[in-house]
């Protein structure tokens, strides 16, 4: 069973929160072992979200596509990879991992979230892998918590 804004095309791993400021979105060439110790080592923190993109090609056709289908109306009804996206906080972040970055940067056009790179690189030492990953979580979380609060949070 699916639960509300998710399709075959995309899933949640952790569900983000009213807290969340950064949201990390990974695809298919992102082992699953290496998205769950990324997970372990945010550990439950709210600020933190994940959202795994099975098809990211389907996920991009069918956002265009509502996209398409909506010019020339007064008010565009949102899909659901938006209303997905909506659920994070405006000023949220967007993490997104995977092997080819470039696959995923139309994401920060869908609602107009700021954007960082992470790319996975499959075969290299995992525990290097996920502390660089884990120090990208903390520059995004830190990019966000400055911008919301200046130098003094």
């Amino acid at each position: 069973m699916q639960s509300r804004g998710e399709t075959h095309a995309w899933r949640w791993s952790r569900e983000p929160s009213s807290l969340t400021q950064v949201c990390i979105v990974m695809d298919g060439s992102v082992a699953d072992s290496f998205a769950q110790a990324l997970l372990a080592r945010t550990g439950d923190s709210p600020q933190v979200a994940l959202l795994r993109l099975t098809d990211p090609a389907a996920a991009h056709a069918e956002w265009l596509a509502s996209r398409e289908s909506s010019q020339g109306r007064a008010r565009r009804a949102e899909n659901a990879l938006e209303q997905t996206i909506d659920r994070l906080p405006r000023d949220s972040r967007l993490l997104l991992c995977c092997q080819d970055v470039a696959a995923l940067e139309w994401l920060g056009g869908v609602i107009g979230q700021r954007v960082f790179f992470a790319q996975y690189r499959p075969g290299v030492d995992e525990e290097l892998h996920l502390t660089a990953m884990t120090r990208s979580v903390e520059d995004a979380l830190r990019a966000s918590l400055t911008e919301k609060w200046g130098d003094s949070y």
